[in-house]
């Protein structure tokens, strides 16, 4: 079982690399900007490719268990507190947003994170 730290340090650069592949900068220009050492960028994403690859396999086997793909709705109630959402995906991705973000565009990119995925 992961410690909550380095739980909570993986979900940071899943973010740094997610915010670098939606813009438009290079890494070296993208870590300049962010402030991050262009080494640690490059080992984090090494690492969670690997980690990525590996629990693929795990996810795979899993998958295969679980009878159902379908989304399961989820309501979040008024003046819940503005943590972030993080939602664990059957692939061992795990999604990180805001709270306030909006219902279509959520239910958008969980589209697109199935699509991609192939489920």
């Amino acid at each position: 079982m992961m410690g909550q730290r380095r739980q909570d340090v993986e979900v940071h650069w899943r973010g740094v690399l997610e915010r670098q592949a939606e813009s438009s900068l290079s890494v070296a220009d993208f870590c300049r900007q962010e402030s991050v050492s262009a080494p640690s960028f490059y080992f984090w994403r090494r690492r969670l490719q690997e980690q990525e690859a590996t629990g693929n396999q795990q996810a795979g086997r899993a998958a295969a268990a679980v009878s159902s793909r379908q989304l399961l709705p989820v309501h979040i109630a008024s003046g819940a507190p503005a943590a972030p959402v993080r939602i664990l995906l059957p692939q061992g991705v795990l999604l990180e947003t805001s709270a306030s973000i909006d219902d279509r565009r959520l239910a958008d990119l969980l589209r697109a994170l199935r699509e991609a995925s192939g489920c």
